[in-house]
């Protein structure tokens, strides 16, 4: 997950974000990020934004 070798159960267990929601993230299949996730995802990774956020126009 997230070119690392980290489980959705671990950032949980870690984070304390939703399973379910980790899940779609890492696969691509979740629209709507609250910035809180977002923050607390890059705060767990050590990364930015931009690692995880890819913007493509409609």
């Amino acid at each position: 997950m997230w070119d690392k070798d980290i489980s959705a159960a671990e950032i949980n267990r870690a984070t304390g974000l939703n399973k379910a929601n980790l899940s779609k993230i890492s696969r691509n299949k979740h629209t709507n990020l609250s910035l809180n996730t977002i923050n607390t995802l890059c705060n767990y990774l050590g990364c930015s934004l931009t690692d995880l956020v890819e913007y493509t126009p409609d």
